[in-house]
């Protein structure tokens, strides 16, 4: 393309989109959005800049005025969403509600931007797998994680009684045994050298391992006690709060599923936000400024 078949196509493509921005017409701003993005290969949030020469304040109103028919439109498509005028998109209206994302007006998607928002869909479906047991699956693994420090120690303490228990039975053992009768001189000598034998092999394992003194087995008394006060104190508060998150999760999978046939139907629906809405768009092109008394 020459220089002056480049800049006629320029030309027009201006004339072409002022048109559709006279005409408040959804459906070709954003098909002229999409177009450009495709030709130039740039990120479809670059096009609006670009075509309105970096004005920040054109930007805003041009996004603002999008904005409207994608909340609008969202409002059916989706209607346990709530849409602020920030694009902020909240799930369902009860208490204690969550942030799902917001509106990626450009794109016509709704992005979700932390963590605590990206878990929403694999906390929903691991509801949907075992709803009946989901919240004691969650306290069973709250349970294990904040008492395994104490489960710990006690095991640790279990053992170490154990060992005490079991020196002291051998150290009575060893003073009751009533020493044996044997006849023969040479017998008795060679005895008394065996028992020499085994007494000080004793001796070395007894100074090797000892077993746990009095002391030893109160301090793992005394922390196993604090680890486990430590560890009700957080159950009883995470608890609480691990059974309102449940309950909200709960609240989101019945919204679901009173709208769609599956939890699966419902993030098929995510993924194809923007193809749903341009299709809706071929009904109704200008859902943004409908009901609008300036655009009439």
């Amino acid at each position: 393309m020459d220089t002056e078949k480049c800049l006629n196509y320029q030309k027009q493509f201006f004339i072409d989109f002022a048109q559709a921005w006279h005409d408040r017409s959804d459906l070709e701003l954003y098909r002229k959005i999409d177009t450009t993005a495709s030709s130039l290969r740039l990120e479809t949030s670059e096009v609006p800049a670009y075509i309105l020469a970096y004005d920040k304040q054109a930007q805003a109103e041009l996004k603002a005025y999008l904005q409207r028919g994608l909340t609008k439109w969202l409002r059916t498509y989706i209607p346990f969403f709530e849409i602020n005028s920030e694009g902020v998109v909240m799930f369902g209206d009860w208490y204690h509600r969550r942030q799902f994302g917001v509106l990626d007006v450009w794109n016509r998607q709704i992005i979700q931007t932390d963590e605590l928002q990206q878990q929403i869909l694999p906390e929903l479906e691991g509801y949907e797998k075992d709803n009946d047991n989901y919240l004691q699956n969650r306290l069973d693994q709250l349970h294990e994680q904040l008492y395994q420090e104490a489960n710990e120690l006690h095991a640790d303490l279990d053992r170490a009684t154990e060992n005490a228990d079991s020196a002291v039975a051998q150290s009575r053992l060893n003073r009751d045994k009533a020493p044996q009768q044997n006849s023969g001189r040479l017998k008795n000598l060679l005895n008394f050298m065996d028992n020499n034998s085994g007494n000080e092999e004793t001796a070395d394992s007894e100074t090797t391992t000892p077993a746990p003194n009095a002391a030893e087995i109160d301090d793992l008394k005394t922390r196993f006690t604090a680890a486990k006060q430590l560890a009700d104190t957080h159950y009883d508060e995470q608890k609480r709060q691990l059974e309102v998150e449940v309950a909200v999760i709960r609240y989101e999978y019945q919204a679901i599923v009173n709208q769609y046939s599956s939890l699966t139907q419902f993030e098929n629906a995510l993924v194809h936000i923007q193809e749903s809405y341009l299709d809706n768009l071929q009904v109704a092109p200008n859902l943004a400024s409908e009901g609008d008394d300036q655009h009439a």
